[in-house]
């Protein structure tokens, strides 16, 4: 199959993840295909005079992403695939990718802008026959057995902190300086801009940057913005594959179940929002400090949750924990916020369902593993 045929399937239903604009293929100098996206798609070969997003990729590493054989979050990690242009179209292709191939949501188009109800979950009704919870509990991984969690922590969705649970990561064991090697020729997607007011917009400021350079950043002042901004973020993007022989996966969970790590890296005063995700995530605080501001499952209608999509998956909040507003969400009062702050070392569960609020307290870099435990909705 040529390259334009594939290129044609490929964008034929985007509309289905609400994705609209020009995206150019680049394979080789004389080698370019370009793709209008909208409700009916087209693709031609050559060159766009003003495309939105131009991917630059070598057409073996392509036909192995449609394939199922490579990652192109993997491959841009990598330098192997550039990204030019409107970043925040360029992050929806692997759910474009993933439509194509049959791997996506069978739904209507999704208007990746606007808020919808959010769906109730099984985590609710788990998290709501359980005593009240006003505080996360903290252990050493030398008393946490990977038995004790399973039966303990993990069928109720109880989030812990378990502390020393890094000693045995080569990135961990590090200095910042020496991981800079490690770093070299690796790139991820950095967030601009007022990116907490504009939360899972497709609006966001991003921006590829290299990891090298972003990490060597740190250590200049952030400068401080007139319209209150938060420092620019180097936040969900996939491990390189570069970095993966520095961690660990943690013990608790088959690895089977894992979904392909993400690193998370900023200054101090990055912000995510309340909002909360559709697997069991564990969360590992590899250099710096992270505070954690978290509320059960069962809270959702009082902390005026909505979804990204119908089906829900990635809800976000209208309450800020830190200033609620008890006239618009009077039931908020009664909302128990559970705070904790993640150390160098530490690993917290985080249970399905569970609302979370992330900010940096000082320089920080995380690696996060979502996981397909299989505790339902």
């Amino acid at each position: 199959m040529d390259l334009q045929t594939i290129l044609t399937k490929l964008f034929a239903n985007a509309g289905s993840v609400g994705i609209e604009g020009i995206f150019q293929f680049v394979f080789a100098p004389g080698q370019a295909f370009w793709s209008e996206v909208k409700a009916v798609s087209h693709t031609q070969p050559g060159r766009h005079a003003s495309p939105d997003v131009t991917i630059e990729v070598a057409e073996r590493d392509f036909l192995g992403i449609m394939g199922g054989m490579a990652n192109v979050e993997e491959l841009f990690a990598s330098g192997r695939l550039k990204i030019g242009g409107n970043m925040g179209l360029a992050t929806m292709l692997p759910q474009i990718i993933d439509a194509a191939r049959g791997a996506g949501p069978k739904t209507g188009k999704v208007d990746k802008d606007k808020r919808y109800p959010t769906p109730s979950r099984f985590s609710e009704r788990v998290s709501a026959s359980l005593p009240v919870q006003r505080s996360i509990e903290r252990r050493p991984r030398s008393e946490v057995s990977v038995a004790e969690f399973r039966s303990r922590y993990l069928p109720h969705g109880i989030p812990l902190v378990i502390s020393d649970a890094l000693q045995d990561w080569p990135l961990f064991q590090l200095s910042r300086e020496e991981s800079l090697v490690h770093f070299a020729e690796l790139q991820g997607i950095t967030r601009h801009g007022d990116y907490v007011k504009k939360t899972f917009s497709s609006d966001r400021d991003f921006r590829s940057t290299s990891m090298a350079d972003f990490i060597a950043s740190l250590d200049q002042p952030a400068p401080k913005r007139a319209d209150g901004a938060p420092p620019a973020y180097m936040g969900n993007n996939i491990l390189p594959a570069q970095l993966m022989k520095q961690i660990k996966y943690p013990p608790y969970f088959d690895q089977a179940l894992f979904i392909p790590p993400r690193i998370w890296i900023g200054p101090k005063g990055t912000l995510t929002p309340l909002h909360r995700d559709d697997t069991d995530n564990l969360f590992a605080q590899v250099w710096g400090q992270k505070s954690f501001i978290l509320a059960a499952p069962h809270h959702r209608e009082a902390l005026g949750t909505w979804s990204t999509s119908p089906e829900g998956g990635l809800d976000g909040c209208e309450v800020n924990p830190d200033a609620p507003d008890y006239q618009r969400f009077p039931a908020a009062r009664n909302v128990p916020f559970l705070r904790v702050t993640l150390e160098a070392g530490d690993l917290l569960f985080l249970p399905e369902g569970w609302f979370h609020q992330v900010e940096s307290v000082s320089t920080s870099l995380s690696v996060n593993f979502w996981v397909n435990s299989g505790r339902g909705w």
